[in-house]
């Protein structure tokens, strides 16, 4: 059990300790002196006092304690940025001080008997040539191992057409693949016809399963505002306003550098997001003023958004983590996770009347059709629209 700790809003000299429902955490909050329920809040208040955060630490662990930034720099006004992140964002489940050591996140294990196929590693050899992602070189080389499983002993350079319409009818009935996943094994079985057999290029026309067309998920204006105010840590709540800002993918914000940062032409400057491609994004005045609060107490060198005990961007699942929590705090029932402010960012400037046209060259959509997908939830249109009740 995770509990957070936060100075209340509205009672500057109370914080505000709120956990999931759990009799024993109410059972030890009570040994707090002056602790009250807030049925407003759906929170405990405690004094903001230092005895009471003591205490707090030692009634639930400090292991399992999340302060919120403000909290920490009043009772530790010397706290490091390396300190703040482990009080704000502290590893979760906690590590057990017996645990034996983990092998570093960025191990390499070593290479599987698959890799060392001839087709394999003739597909790696020429995404590699051709700069393409790592992303799509592990998908394709995923897809292409799965296609040399199911052909057996027949090489996959003799495989015929309709061998593989066959082979796409069982990923479809049998395995039931999605669309989108079939695509992706369609698309690293035409690369390595077309681009390493120098073969012509071949068309398969599959039946795919209606698929059910879903809403995407959009944050409103209360809730964007909620989430923030629900964020415990400076850093976390400045990457997040600067998602909703700017529209960034997570991908691309965490690997920005600050010299991608101009000031002078108010400009953002995107490098090689999805597909490699360059863009620019605004820097509003008020993003400017967010990023002078953050980047204050932090200083980071190299990357806007980095990690204060090595220097590395942050590690995006880290990011996901807290946002998830973040969700849950802020009270918001949705099922949606970082990518929902960005679809919220483009949502909402449509709902201002910002032509689509822009919004696409901000989200680096190369199709339009692409864009339109994400925007077409704009509520406020659709509140305006008569009933036929109206009228009767």
């Amino acid at each position: 059990m995770m509990i957070t700790i936060r100075i209340d809003q509205k009672d500057p000299g109370s914080l505000a300790v709120s956990f999931p429902e759990d009799p024993i955490g109410n059972d030890l909050i009570r040994e707090i002196p002056g602790r009250r329920w807030s049925y407003s809040r759906r929170c405990w208040l405690v004094p903001n006092t230092r005895e009471t955060v003591v205490k707090i630490g030692q009634l639930f662990g400090k292991d399992y304690c999340r302060f919120d930034e403000a909290v920490v720099r009043l009772y530790k006004p010397a706290a490091t940025p390396v300190d703040v992140d482990r009080a704000t964002n502290p590893p979760w489940p906690p590590i057990k001080k017996s645990a034996v050591h983990r092998r570093p996140f960025r191990y390499s294990p070593p290479m599987q008997a698959y890799d060392k196929h001839p087709v394999i590693l003739a597909l790696s050899d020429k995404l590699r040539v051709q700069n393409y992602s790592y992303k799509t070189l592990i998908n394709y080389k995923q897809a292409l191992f799965a296609l040399i499983r199911y052909s057996g002993t027949t090489p996959l350079d003799e495989l015929t057409k309709s061998q593989y319409q066959n082979y796409l009818l069982f990923l479809l009935e049998k395995k039931q693949l999605s669309s989108s996943t079939l695509n992706v094994h369609i698309n690293g079985w035409k690369f390595y016809q077309e681009k390493v057999l120098l073969r012509d290029k071949e068309f398969y026309d599959i039946k795919y399963p209606r698929q059910p067309t879903k809403l995407p998920t959009v944050y409103s204006l209360a809730e964007v505002k909620a989430l923030f105010s629900a964020t415990t840590g400076l850093k976390y709540r400045t990457l997040f306003m600067f998602v909703y800002a700017t529209g960034l993918r997570l991908s691309e914000v965490v690997h920005l550098r600050l010299t991608d940062l101009d000031y002078n032409r108010k400009l953002i400057n995107v490098r090689t997001g999805k597909g490699k491609k360059d863009r620019v994004v605004m820097l509003t005045d008020k993003l400017q003023t967010v990023l002078t609060n953050y980047l204050t107490p932090y200083k980071p060198t190299t990357f806007l958004f980095e990690n204060a005990e090595n220097q590395e961007p942050l590690n995006k699942r880290v990011i996901q983590s807290v946002y998830s929590e973040t969700v849950r705090l802020a009270g918001i029932q949705k099922q949606c996770g970082i990518h929902t402010l960005r679809l919220s960012f483009a949502t909402h400037l449509l709902e201002s009347g910002l032509d689509i046209r822009y919004i696409q060259q901000l989200l680096g959509h190369e199709n339009i059709v692409t864009t339109m997908r994400y925007t077409h939830v704009t509520a406020d249109k659709i509140s305006t629209l008569k009933s036929p009740l109206d009228d009767l």
